[in-house]
């Protein structure tokens, strides 16, 4: 894990006289904004056995002081379902879907996220079937984190402190605030989440140029 405070060598340079707090919140945010809009940290969670019951299963966050920003895949024993939204479930089961049950779950059409960690199939399952739901979630630092991952601190520093200084120099009539230069820095860290938005899902490792034939090779 990085401490939040090894981010200050890229922001106090381009700052005069920010307090360090002020600017430890301000990269706390703009590495909660970057993950939670690029989903560039991702995990693959240990099975999780279905249920009889409430019907929703709240998710606990990866290892350190995380939060789930929201669900990326669910894997069920016949394959893959999908996230629907509520509109698409009332469509689906005009007679409600809250209390739809099913014993086998194959049926499973769906799965709903009412708050980001909070997950619920539809139907949901009236008997217990071990190890069958598999997940895959993005998640983010929380509010009150003082470390965040280190892919955050080893490729995208300058990202987050582009964000940070964007945050900084908004502060109303701080002594340490530029309003001029928040443009600059907006820009910047808007651009990097837009190129930086496929990263988690293509993956980091190294793909060789294809000749068009390789593969008779």
């Amino acid at each position: 894990m990085a401490q939040v405070a090894d981010f200050q060598r890229y922001v106090l340079p381009f700052i005069a006289n920010a307090p360090l707090p002020a600017v430890d919140d301000a990269v706390v945010d703009a590495c909660v904004d970057f993950c939670t809009r690029t989903r560039v940290l991702r995990t693959i969670m240990a099975p999780v056995a279905l249920v009889p019951g409430p019907g929703e299963y709240e998710l606990d966050a990866p290892d350190g002081d995380n939060v789930i920003v929201s669900v990326t895949s669910c894997w069920l024993p016949q394959g893959k379902v999908f996230s629907k939204t509520r509109r698409e479930l009332d469509d689906q089961f005009p007679n409600g879907w809250a209390n739809l049950e099913t014993s086998d779950t194959r049926s499973v059409w769906g799965f709903h996220c009412r708050l980001p960690g909070f997950l619920r199939l539809v139907p949901k399952l009236s008997v217990k079937v071990s190890r069958a739901m598999t997940l895959e979630v993005a998640y983010a630092p929380s509010r009150t984190a003082t470390e965040v991952d280190d892919v955050l601190f080893q490729l995208y520093a300058e990202v987050i402190a582009a964000g940070a200084l964007s945050r900084l120099h908004k502060h109303p009539d701080a002594i340490y605030a530029d309003p001029s230069r928040v443009a600059a820095y907006t820009e910047e860290f808007e651009q990097a989440i837009a190129s930086c938005g496929d990263d988690s899902a293509h993956g980091f490792a190294y793909q060789p140029m294809r000749t068009g034939r390789d593969e008779f090779q």
